[in-house]
């Protein structure tokens, strides 16, 4: 890559530097992605990248049309030198190449250099839209700290060691501590340094704000305060516009994924009867353009929500011990030290070997924790079924999916794929709507755990006894694990470790959060009680958001599950009636009907029994995406749709 950069500034970079005016907009946005280029070699790149792919287009549509010529293709020349004057009609196939070649490297060269200076703006898009969700929480945590007296560089740098916390914007203030502490800037400085790279317009508000409050000695933490009541109320107002949204997404889904594929089915099976070969585009449409056209609406509402249920990045970082290095220590032989690092080595796999023991004693546990690991034991699993299935009935896997379907192998095996496929989602389903379910428990209790444990410290009681209290009473799910910090703070272990273990424990989005804005904020004031409320507030307005979403987007999935059963009571009518009243060929038609071409009933009746299944998996994944903003939520909507569809062709058809 070195070479290619220094080949296309060397070309390009005195070309660019004399109209530098005209990649203002794109530096900004180089600057605003962190994109790590200066913008003329950027623009070079772009240069250099759109030549070279122009030149191999251009040299495959030169070869193409003297393959062309050579094979006596002239249909496209003959017409071309009809509208030509008579002294240019002989050379008309070398100038019909020349147009050609030049089209393909011009266009080529625009397309690829479009998307190279795109690629700023898109990254800058994503970093934009994941500072404005974080932004919230992270101005939370600032007004958290300062109330503790803390000074803002201090607290920049508390928040930029949480970026895998609290995201992008928490990376935005890493910057501001890189300027002050590496760059030798002043605080003001850093601050407008900030407010002129990032790409966020919420993110750019609050820093100038937060420079007009510095600069005039004004009261950050009151500043902080409102700046986090704003940032809330205007994260219910975003949630308000985004569900509209969504409630035009899921329009444009009914109207286009579900009966638009509906409309095209019905209208090519009419077409096939009559012998117009329409039979393919029907298998383009069930088994390519529904599940093509699913995905990319995943993509979208992914996209739009941005938000899905996991577990935040843990970083660990190992620290060698040093704190007796000033003890003078005999100098090791080389056979001490190759024992010494045998042991560590025997150390580090012993630590492996638990967690391996750990797992296989306690798999449950394990599974219900992290439900991928259930695919562990059910992926193979379906596996064995289905090869034991195909070898009793004697199918070869390798015929199965053949260039052409053989509709008896695939109406054999059908149900066995079924069932294999059922073998390995259902326990994955479980164990994952079991940790949802523990999850959202656990953070519907979180601020009434909080509020309690505000209001015992208000009345003069130590937050260590606050906690021992507030284990006694009923909290629902979070009561064990509250004993549990209850005991390790018996047992010797600081407040802040007891509580950090609790949230390594539960690893939930709000409760990461929360607990650590409680650990760092204890820290640093002994109000603990306005820290507390704070966290409180914090995970509260989290709830509300989230059942406001549960609640609207309700309605949206039963307009899914609606959308289904219109689909599967089509494609039913299609096979158990429209079809069977069709005669099967030329010779059975009926006097009066009009000519129908010869059909095969059984691959009709396949081919609408595989659209239900098809359509019927896909809409429970977009079900399951605008319920709850993930996918794999909808696996469970995916295998009631399968489990209706199958039922209905088995039953009664």
């Amino acid at each position: 890559m070195y070479f290619i950069d220094a080949l296309s500034y060397r070309i390009f970079s005195k070309f660019i530097r004399s109209r530098e005016d005209r990649y203002y907009q794109l530096q900004t946005k180089i600057r605003q992605a962190h994109i790590l280029v200066p913008v003329d070699q950027y623009v070079s790149n772009a240069y250099l990248y759109s030549l070279f792919f122009g030149f191999v287009v251009g040299f495959l549509g030169l070869w193409i049309s003297i393959r062309k010529i050579q094979n006596g293709d002239f249909s496209a020349i003959d017409q071309i030198a009809d509208v030509l004057p008579k002294w240019m009609q002989p050379q008309t196939d070398i100038l019909l190449t020349i147009v050609t070649v030049l089209f393909l490297i011009l266009v080529t060269q625009k397309i690829v250099y479009y998307i190279y200076t795109s690629i700023p703006t898109v990254k800058a898009s994503i970093r934009q839209s994941s500072i404005d969700r974080s932004i919230p929480h992270a101005i939370t945590y600032l007004y958290a700290l300062s109330r503790g007296g803390m000074n803002m560089l201090e607290i920049f740098r508390s928040l930029s060691m949480h970026v895998h916390i609290y995201g992008m914007a928490a990376e935005e203030f890493s910057y501001i501590v890189r300027d002050m502490e590496y760059l030798n800037c002043d605080l003001l400085t850093a601050l407008k340094n900030a407010s002129n790279r990032t790409p966020s317009d919420k993110f750019k508000d609050f820093i100038d704000g937060l420079i007009s409050i510095t600069s005039t000695g004004g009261d950050t933490t009151a500043f902080l305060k409102s700046k986090s009541d704003q940032y809330q109320s205007v994260a219910v107002r975003e949630q308000k516009t985004f569900l509209d949204t969504l409630g035009v997404l899921a329009e444009v889904y009914i109207s286009v994924f579900v009966v638009g594929p509906l409309f095209l089915i019905t209208i090519l099976v009419v077409l096939g009867l009559i012998g117009s070969g329409a039979i393919d585009v029907v298998y383009v449409v069930i088994y390519g353009i529904i599940p093509i056209s699913t995905i990319i609406y995943l993509l979208i509402l992914q996209v739009i929500s941005g938000a899905h249920i996991k577990s935040p990045k843990l970083y660990i970082t190992k620290k060698r011990l040093n704190v007796f290095e000033d003890v003078p220590t005999k100098q090791l032989s080389d056979d001490e030290s190759e024992s010494e690092s045998k042991l560590f080595k025997r150390l580090e796999y012993y630590g492996i070997i638990t967690r391996f023991v750990d797992i296989i004693s306690h798999p449950l546990r394990t599974m219900r924790d992290n439900a991928k690991y259930s695919l562990v034991v059910s992926i193979p699993l379906g596996i064995s079924y289905f090869v034991y299935i195909a070898s009793i009935q004697g199918i070869v896997i390798g015929n199965i999916f053949p260039v052409h379907f053989d509709i008896g192998i695939i109406s054999a095996i059908d149900d066995h794929i079924i069932i294999s496929v059922f073998i390995m989602l259902i326990p994955f389903i479980i164990f994952y709507e079991m940790n949802v379910r523990r999850i959202r428990q656990i953070e519907d209790m979180l601020p009434e755990f909080l509020k309690r444990l505000a209001s015992i410290n208000e009345a003069g009681i130590l937050l260590v006894d606050a906690i021992e209290m507030t284990a006694q009473s009923k909290i629902g799910i979070l009561r064990y694990q509250i004993q549990r910090v209850s005991k390790d703070i018996s047992w010797g272990s600081s407040t802040a470790a007891a509580l950090t273990k609790l949230e390594l424990r539960i690893r939930t989005d709000i409760t990461t959060r929360i607990i650590t804005l409680i650990v760092k904020a204890s820290e640093s004031t002994s109000d603990v009680r306005s820290v507390l409320n704070i966290a409180a507030s914090d995970a509260d307005v989290e709830k509300q958001l989230k059942n406001a979403r549960s609640t609207e987007m309700f309605v949206y999935i039963f307009i899914v599950y609606v959308a289904f059963f219109v689909f599967l009571f089509i494609v039913y009518v299609l096979s158990a009636f429209f079809l069977p009243s069709i005669p099967s060929s030329a010779g059975d038609a009926v006097a009066g009907m009009p000519m129908i071409a010869s059909f095969d009933i059984e691959e009709y009746t396949l081919l609408m029994f595989h659209a239900a299944l098809i359509q019927g998996f896909c809409s429970g994944l977009v079900a399951g995406q605008m319920g709850s903003g993930s996918v794999l939520a909808g696996l469970k909507h995916s295998v009631i749709m399968v489990i209706f569809s199958y039922a209905t062709f088995t039953i009664l058809i």
